[in-house]
């Protein structure tokens, strides 16, 4: 008969790498390409009528276009390396990266934190700084399973109002 501990140490000898990404933030994008195209709406008719002030207008339209792409392409990956016992963070804009590592004994616990039944925020606490993890559509679960897998605690916060979807006791 195989005992707990047996199967929990052989799992653990092959967990694999848990990577978590964001998505694009379409609020920010479209924020700056509505702002992008008012600017154009401005823009041409002040050029039609011959003043000054479409040139200004033509140049915060390129500058918010420039900012909706940006916005497109910048990117948040997550990786947790159980094997290497360090958690890896990227961000990315286009070709440009920025990496680096945390390694798991400067994880204090995870942090769960719900408002209502739709939001929620998961945060990883570190020695230096709070990191925020990639929204997610079940995070219950996966903050339980980060603090498992890193070996921390977690905590979890809710709000206490009648609307957050949580009973009382």
């Amino acid at each position: 008969m195989i005992t707990r501990e047996a199967v929990a140490t052989t799992s653990a000898a092959s967990a694999r790498d848990l990577t978590l990404s964001s998505p694009p933030n379409w609020t920010a994008i479209c924020f700056f390409a509505v702002l992008s195209g008012l600017h154009c709406a401005i823009a041409f008719p002040a050029f039609y009528h011959g003043r000054w002030e479409g040139y200004l207008s033509l140049i915060f339209a390129l500058f918010f276009a420039t900012a909706a792409i940006i916005a497109y392409f910048a990117r948040y990956q997550m990786t947790i390396l159980p094997q290497r016992r360090c958690i890896q963070i990227r961000q990315r804009i286009g070709p440009v990266k920025f990496r680096r590592f945390i390694a798991f004994d400067d994880v204090h616990a995870i942090r769960l934190t719900m408002h209502g039944s739709r939001e929620s925020r998961i945060e990883i606490l570190c020695d230096n700084e709070d990191i925020d993890c990639p929204p997610t559509t079940i995070p219950r679960q996966e903050a339980l399973f980060l603090a498992i897998l890193i070996g921390v605690r977690l905590i979890k916060v809710c709000d206490d109002s009648p609307s957050s979807g949580h009973r009382k006791l």
